[in-house]
């Protein structure tokens, strides 16, 4: 009898390991998967001096965005390829800004608009960039003047920019 009680619990802990092992591989399958990406090139080559960039797209009669992402991050691939490398989305971005990217996780030198000189990744930190993608509009002020978190479909990504 006690055998049997003994077998019994050994066969409901084996139930358990095999559903939390099974749970466990579903979880993976729909996490994102890196991906490598390109930054496109005609995103404006910079050397991050924040209220120069903003003076340089003021002159051209363009705002400056800045596209904060992450290396391999499958959210930042497909905003970019959705909205920056193919379509119309392109043309009209392009057209309207000057376009800089920075790495979250970064150690290059950012002058920020209150003169403070940041890394990369402490400039996100300030920012509240939590997420990637992220994409800043700045103001001719200068100053933020919108923010965009994560990744968004190019239809709701456009009306946001207000394209």
């Amino acid at each position: 009898m006690k055998i049997v009680r003994v077998l019994s619990f050994h066969r409901f802990l084996l139930c358990v390991f095999c559903a939390v092992f099974a749970l466990n591989v579903a979880a993976r399958d729909i996490e994102p998967k890196p991906m490598h990406y390109e930054l496109p090139s005609w995103f404006k080559q910079t050397f991050l001096e924040i209220p120069v960039d903003i003076q340089d797209a003021q002159t051209r009669g363009k705002k400056l965005l800045i596209f904060f992402h992450l290396d391999d991050c499958p959210y930042c691939a497909y905003l970019l390829q959705e909205n920056f490398t193919e379509g119309s989305n392109r043309e009209k971005i392009e057209s309207k800004f000057d376009v800089i990217a920075i790495n979250v996780r970064g150690d290059l030198p950012v002058n920020w608009i209150d003169g403070t000189v940041y890394s990369e990744k402490q400039l996100a930190r300030k920012l509240g960039v939590f997420a990637t993608p992220a994409v800043l509009v700045m103001g001719p002020k200068p100053e933020v003047v919108q923010k965009i978190m994560g990744y968004k479909k190019p239809g709701v990504f456009m009306d946001l920019l207000g394209l």
